[in-house]
């Protein structure tokens, strides 16, 4: 079966010059480390201290140190953020390996999205990988970018043949918006 995570970082990594990046749910950080090897910074969210500090742990054995790592929820970045963002990942769901009644949510994350859309720089990309345990949120991210205006590109990316897969939303914003 295709690697969801794997496809997700192809699609990021087809922009060439990444100033900055965002995971906008750092999980254990592989997102995080995948965008700070590739970015001038990275800023990474997350609401559990478990997330931050294995993350923290992978940074550090990677050597990575251009990363603001953000204990807090996705939905408060313009607390955090101010700059143009040139790529973001979402990993939606709850943190593997850990108690997955903390979770992503269709509000929140649909409330993150609208402010992120807010702060993504011309041709700036979005990625949002949703996995088939939580359909509310699936409906609330398709919904919602289905309903983006002509300045962005949506794409569903999704295996046919295997109804219960994760799968990929990007967003893509145009150049001549």
């Amino acid at each position: 079966m295709i690697d969801i995570n794997k496809l997700a970082h192809r699609i990021i990594s087809e922009k060439h010059h990444v100033k900055v990046s965002v995971d906008m749910t750092m999980g254990n950080g592989h997102d995080t480390l995948f965008l700070a090897r590739m970015s001038d910074h990275t800023y990474a969210f997350d609401i559990q201290s478990v997330a931050i500090n294995n993350t923290r742990s992978l940074l550090e054995n990677n050597h990575q140190i251009n990363v603001t790592l953000i204990n807090d929820s996705h939905e408060n970045i313009l607390k955090y953020i101010k700059e143009k963002i040139d790529a973001a990942i979402y990993n939606l769901g709850y943190l593997p390996a850990s108690d997955k009644t903390v979770m992503t949510n269709s509000t929140s994350t649909v409330n993150s999205l609208n402010h992120l859309i807010s702060l993504l720089a011309e041709e700036g990309i979005i990625v949002i990988v949703l996995y088939p345990h939580n359909p509310e949120e699936i409906a609330a991210v398709i919904e919602y970018t289905s309903k983006l205006g002509p300045c962005y590109d949506c794409m569903e990316h999704k295996i046919l043949n295997k109804g219960s897969a994760p799968f990929i939303i990007t967003i893509k914003s145009n150049k001549k918006c």
